[in-house]
C-alpha cells in the first residue's frame, strides 16, 4: 500500500493532483481501517454463506465504488433526486388523503348535504329526520372586527352551533367550550380563539379567559373570552381565528327562518350506521323540503343532497390528481432506476474478465450475485439517505408554494409513515436497479471470456438488454410529461381568460367599520363617503369605488329574483341571481364600459327611481334577443320595489378565472342603505401600484384609526390568486416532467454511448473498407431509433389512459388534448436525437488504423 501510494505520488504531474492523491488516500483509509480490524477476512472454515463472507463482500462493493467515483456519483444522484421527490409527493399525498383528520373517530364524521346553504331551522328539522346521524354542527363564515388590542383587525372567523367542537371531539386548550344555551338569541356574545390569535394579539396570556375584548359583529359589539384552542387543531374550513355560537330561535321552522347563513354542515354517524343509510335518509328530507319550500329549493338543489365522508368532502376534487401526481413522481423513481441499471449492465460488461477469473477461481454464481447486488444496495442506501434529506427542503418548498386553500397543507410533514415509505422506496430501488445487471453479469462464461471469444455475442445481449431499458424510460417519461404538457397548458388558457374588467394598475383594499360604531345604514354611507373622499385625493390615485364582493373570490350573495315577463310556474324555485352593491366610480374605475344604456351615478339617489344594471348572462338568460332597457326586475322579494334596468355591461369573471360568468345584478348603496362593508378599488399611476400602498391605507385612517383595513392587493393579483391551485399543480408535475425528461435523456446518452464504444472496431472496419462517416453516423444514431420509438408510442397510449384522472382540474383543455401529445412525442424524438447525436458523431471520427492496430 506504501508503494502504491508512493507511486501514485510521484507521477502526479501538479499541486492539484497530489492533494487529489492525498485526498483519496485519506478517504480510502477513513472509510475501510475500520472494517479491516473489525472484521477480518473469513477463514475456509466460516463458509461461504457466513457473516464474514457477507462483510467481505460488502468491503470489496465498497472499494470497487470507491474506484469509481464518478459513476458513483452519478447513480447516487440519480436514485437520490427520484427518492427525494416521491418522498415529498408521499407526504402531501398521505397527508390530505390517507392520514386520519385531526378529530376523535375521524371515521364517523360526515358532511352532509355540502353543496347548498341552509338556515338553522332546516338544519335543526333535517336532524330528526336522519337517525342514522347522533349529532350534527352548523357552520358559517364570518368577519369580526376586532380593535383595542393595538392595530384594528377585522378576523375571519367561524360562527358554529354551540356544540361543534363536541361533534369533533377536541376540546380547548384553556378555559371551557360553548354550553348548548349560548346559541340562544342575547346570549352569544362569547368567543374562543385560536391559538395562532392568542399569541399574536394578546401574547399567550391565559388571564385572558375571561376577558371582554371589543369584538364586533354577529350581533354583538364585545365578547367575553371564554377558551383558547390548542396549536395542532385544524377547522374543517377555512382558517379561522375565532370562533362564535351561532344564534337561533329554536321556535321558528325552517319556512320561517331567515337566517340563511349555514354554509357548512358535519355529522358524526350513530354507532352502527352507515354512509348509505345516511344518505338515503338526507335524500327523503331533501324531497320534503321542496315540497315545503318550493320557491327556495329546486330539483338540482334535491339532486345535491349527499352525505359523504368528511376526509372526502375535505380533499375535493384533488383526491384523483394527488393520486396521479404520486404516479407521475413513481414513474420518475422508475427511469432513475432505470439509468442506474443501465449504469451497472455497462459496468458489468466492462468487469466481465475481472468476473471471469473469479469465477474460474471458484466463486459460485450466488456469491457473485450476492457482491453485485451489494454494489446496487450501496447505491440505493446512499440515494435513500440522500433523498430523504432532499425530501425535507422539498417538503418546505411544497407547503411555501401551496395556495392557502389547499386542503390539509399545514398539516403536511415529513412523519414515520412517509419515512416508512422512503425506505421502501429505497428497497425497491435497490432492487429494480441492481438484480437484472446482477443476473446478467453472473452468467459469464469463465472460459470464452478469458480466452477473449463469446465477446461480441456478449455484447449483443447487453446492448439489447440496455436498448429494452431505454425503451422503458421513454415510455415512462411520456406519461409524466404528458400530464405536466395538460396542466401547462389549461394553466396558460386559465392565464389567458378574459376577466371581463381591467385589472391591471388597480390596487383594492378592505375597510371594516365596527357596527357599534356606525350602527346603521346611515352611517356607513357616511363613512365610506369619507373614505372614498380621501383614497382620491391621495396623490397618484387616478380614480375610486367600491363593491361589497370583490371580483375575482368566491364570495356571493344571490336572491330570488322575479324578472319582468318570466314566468315562474308555481311549484317552481324562484331564480335566484347574484347581487351586487356598488359606489359610483366603481365601473369607471375597473374599466367596465356600458353594453347597452348607462352605468350608475351619483345622481341615482335613495329619494330617485329605483335602477340597477345588469350584466350580459342576466340578459342572454331571462330576455335573450330582446332590449332589456326600461324593463324591471323585483328582489329579494315578489313584492318588494320594482328596479328599472337602465344598463347592460359585460360578463365579469366574479367568482374567478375557472368559474363561468353568472347573471348578476349592480344596485347603487344609496338605494339600499344597508350597514354592509365595502372594498375600496383605487386605480393608480405608475408601474409598480402598491408603492401606493401606505398612503392608501393611511388615507382610510385619516377617517377613523380604529377601523382595520386588510386585504391590500392589486386586483390584478387577486384573479391570479384564483387559479392558484392550477398554477402550483402544473408547476409540480412540469417539474417532474422537466425530472422525467432529463433522466430519460441522460439513458439515451448513456446507452447510446455504451453500444457505439463496443461496436467500435466494426466501425472501424467498415470505414476501412470504405464506407462513409456520414453512413457511420446514421448507423450509430439508428441505435436508440426503435427502442425510442417504441417507448414513445406505448408511452402515449398509457397517457391517454391515465391523463382522465386530471379532468376536473384542466380548464379549457381535454385530457386527450392532441396539441399536448403530439407536441410531448417530438419533443422526447428530439431529447433522444439530441442525446444520440454526441456518441454517434464520435463514433463517426473513427480512426480505423489505430482501431485496427489495436485489436
Amino acid at each position: 500500500m506504501e508503494e502504491l501510494f508512493a507511486r501514485r505520488l510521484s507521477t502526479a504531474r501538479s499541486a492539484g493532483a497530489r492533494t487529489w492523491v492525498w485526498t483519496r488516500g485519506v478517504v480510502d483509509v477513513l472509510g475501510h481501517a475500520a472494517l479491516e480490524h473489525l472484521w477480518p477476512a473469513p477463514t475456509h472454515a466460516q463458509g461461504e454463506d457466513g457473516m464474514g463472507t457477507g462483510i467481505q463482500d460488502l468491503r470489496w462493493a465498497m472499494r470497487a465504488l470507491g474506484r469509481s467515483p464518478l459513476f458513483t456519483a452519478m447513480s447516487v444522484l440519480t436514485l437520490a433526486l427520484g427518492i427525494g421527490a416521491s418522498t415529498a409527493t408521499f407526504s402531501v399525498v398521505s397527508t390530505v388523503l390517507i392520514k386520519d383528520l385531526p378529530y376523535r373517530d375521524p371515521g364517523r364524521l360526515v358532511a352532509v348535504w355540502p353543496e347548498a346553504n341552509f338556515n338553522n331551522g332546516m338544519v335543526r328539522e333535517s336532524l330528526k329526520s336522519m337517525p342514522a346521524l347522533e349529532s350534527e354542527t352548523g357552520i358559517s363564515g364570518w368577519s369580526l372586527t376586532l380593535v383595542g388590542e393595538g392595530e384594528p383587525l377585522e378576523l375571519d372567523a367561524n360562527r358554529v352551533w354551540p356544540n361543534h367542537f363536541r361533534v369533533l371531539g377536541v376540546t380547548p386548550a384553556l378555559g371551557r367550550d360553548f354550553t348548548a344555551d349560548e346559541g340562544l338569541p342575547g346570549r352569544n356574545d362569547v368567543v374562543i380563539l385560536s391559538h395562532a390569535l392568542w399569541v399574536r394579539v394578546f401574547g399567550a396570556d391565559p388571564e385572558v379567559v375571561g376577558r371582554t375584548i371589543q369584538l364586533s359583529g354577529a350581533d354583538a359589539e364585545t365578547h367575553t373570552v371564554i377558551g383558547v384552542m390548542p396549536p395542532a387543531f385544524r377547522p374543517v374550513v377555512g382558517d379561522p381565528e375565532a370562533w362564535i355560537p351561532m344564534g337561533y330561535d329554536p321556535a321558528v321552522g325552517m319556512e320561517a327562518d331567515e337566517s340563511w347563513y349555514v354554509n357548512y354542515r358535519v355529522a358524526r354517524l350513530a354507532p352502527g350506521a352507515t354512509v348509505a343509510q345516511a344518505q338515503e335518509q338526507v335524500e327523503a328530507f331533501a324531497r320534503t323540503a321542496r315540497e315545503r319550500l318550493p320557491r327556495i329549493l329546486d330539483e338540482e338543489d334535491v339532486s345535491a343532497a349527499t352525505v359523504q365522508p368528511l376526509a372526502a368532502y375535505v380533499a375535493g376534487d384533488l383526491g384523483p390528481v394527488l393520486w396521479v401526481t404520486l404516479a407521475a413522481v413513481s414513474l420518475v423513481l422508475l427511469i432513475a432506476c432505470a439509468n442506474v441499471a443501465n449504469l451497472l449492465l455497462a459496468r458489468g460488461e466492462a468487469r466481465s474478465a475481472d468476473l471471469a477469473v473469479r469465477t474460474a477461481l471458484g466463486a459460485a454464481r450466488r456469491r457473485v450475485i450476492r457482491m453485485l447486488l451489494g454494489e446496487s444496495a450501496i447505491l440505493a442506501g446512499l440515494g435513500g439517505v440522500l433523498g430523504i434529506l432532499l425530501s425535507f427542503g422539498l417538503v418546505r418548498l411544497v407547503v411555501a408554494a401551496a395556495p392557502a386553500d389547499f386542503p390539509r397543507i399545514r398539516e403536511v410533514a415529513v412523519g414515520g409513515s412517509v419515512l416508512a415509505y422512503a425506505v421502501s422506496a429505497t428497497v425497491v430501488a435497490a432492487l429494480l436497479a441492481g438484480l437484472v445487471p446482477a443476473l446478467r453479469a453472473s452468467r459469464v462464461d469463465a472460459t470464452a471470456s478469458l480466452r477473449g471469444a463469446a465477446r461480441a455475442a456478449s455484447a449483443r445481449r447487453r446492448s439489447r438488454l440496455t436498448l429494452t431499458f431505454v425503451g422503458i424510460e421513454v415510455a415512462l417519461a411520456v406519461v409524466v410529461a404528458v400530464g405536466s404538457g395538460l396542466m401547462l397548458r389549461s394553466l396558460q388558457r386559465l392565464s389567458a381568460v378574459d376577466t371581463g374588467l381591467d385589472a391591471h394598475g388597480v390596487v383594492v383594499l378592505h375597510p371594516t367599520p365596527p357596527g357599534g360604531r356606525y350602527p346603521d345604514g346611515a352611517a356607513f354611507q357616511t363613512y365610506y363617503s369619507q373614505v372614498l373622499e380621501r383614497v382620491r385625493a391621495v396623490p397618484g390615485v387616478e380614480s375610486a369605488g367600491a363593491i361589497h364582493l370583490l371580483p375575482g373570490t368566491l364570495s356571493n350573495w344571490s336572491f330570488p329574483t322575479w324578472p319582468e315577463g318570466v314566468d315562474i310556474p308555481d311549484g317552481s324555485a324562484v331564480p335566484s341571481v347574484n347581487f351586487r352593491m356598488i359606489w359610483p366610480g366603481y365601473f369607471e374605475t375597473v374599466g367596465m364600459r356600458p353594453v347597452r344604456g348607462r352605468l350608475l351615478e351619483a345622481t341615482d339617489g335613495a329619494d330617485d327611481e329605483k335602477v340597477a344594471v345588469l350584466n350580459q348572462a342576466f340578459v342572454d338568460r331571462f330576455w335573450p334577443g330582446q332590449d332589456p332597457i326600461g324593463r324591471t326586475v323585483h328582489t329579494p322579494s315578489s313584492t318588494s320595489d320594482a328596479y328599472r334596468i337602465v344598463g347592460v355591461v359585460g360578463n365579469v369573471r366574479q367568482h374567478g378565472l375557472a368559474r363561468e360568468p353568472r347573471p348578476e345584478m349592480y344596485f347603487t348603496h344609496r338605494q339600499w342603505g344597508w350597514n354592509m362593508s365595502f372594498w375600496i378599488v383605487a386605480r393608480v399611476r405608475g408601474s409598480a401600484p402598491m408603492e401606493h400602498a401606505a398612503a392608501l391605507k393611511q388615507a382610510v385612517w385619516a377617517v377613523d384609526r380604529d377601523v382595520p383595513v386588510r386585504g391590500l392587493d392589486e386586483l390584478a393579483q387577486v384573479f391570479g390568486n384564483s387559479a392558484a391551485t392550477t398554477r402550483f399543480l402544473a408547476l409540480v408535475l412540469s417539474s417532474f416532467g422537466a425530472l422525467a425528461l432529463a433522466l430519460g435523456a441522460i439513458g439515451v446518452f448513456g446507452v447510446t454511448a455504451f453500444t457505439v464504444g463496443r461496436r467500435t472496431p466494426e466501425f472501424g472496419v467498415r470505414v476501412a473498407l470504405g464506407a462513409s462517416r456520414t453512413g457511420v453516423l446514421r448507423t450509430a444514431l439508428a441505435t436508440c431509433a426503435l427502442p425510442v420509438g417504441i417507448g414513445v408510442v406505448a408511452g402515449l397510449a398509457a397517457a391517454a389512459a391515465s391523463s382522465r384522472a386530471l379532468r376536473s382540474v384542466l380548464f379549457d383543455v381535454e385530457p386527450s388534448d392532441p396539441a399536448t401529445f403530439v407536441s410531448v412525442a417530438a419533443t422526447l424524438v428530439v431529447v433522444a436525437l439530441l442525446a444520440s447525436l454526441l456518441p454517434a458523431w464520435r463514433a463517426s471520427r473513427v480512426d480505423p488504423v489505430r482501431v485496427l492496430g489495436s485489436e
